[in-house]
């Protein structure tokens, strides 16, 4: 009887050894803001300063986001439509988007649209 008890200990320690291992904080691949290979901050209202460095320029296939660092509500959205990351609440992220075709990317705020900038995208 002592063997079975100590058997069922054994695998009740081992159950409880994995379950925590298992629950220990994992980091999450996909952070908010998607997990972009560049963040662009928005640092003003107004302005072709508005989102910081311009032109920020990356290479065809990585990913981008925009964080707003500001008050209200923005939007990066490209003049010839290519992509449009909808609002962006004060102290969002953006989800990231895929940048697949190489160029030069003149974008702005849709509600503010003195906001501008430029994103390079190289071959």
């Amino acid at each position: 009887m002592k063997l079975i008890q100590g058997a069922l200990l054994a695998i009740l320690i081992l159950v409880l050894g994995l379950t925590a291992l298992s629950c220990k904080k994992k980091s999450n691949p996909v952070a908010p803001g998607g997990g972009a290979n560049v963040t662009i901050d928005i640092v003003a209202d107004m302005g072709s300063g508005a989102f910081g460095s311009s032109p920020v320029t990356v290479n065809k296939g990585q990913t981008v986001a925009w964080r707003n660092t500001r008050g209200i509500t923005h939007t990066a959205t490209a003049d010839g439509g290519a992509w449009d990351t909808g609002g962006i609440a004060n102290g969002s992220t953006s989800a990231a988007i895929q940048m697949n075709t190489a160029g030069s990317f003149p974008y702005h705020c849709a509600i503010h649209p003195s906001m501008t900038a430029t994103l390079v995208v190289n071959p």
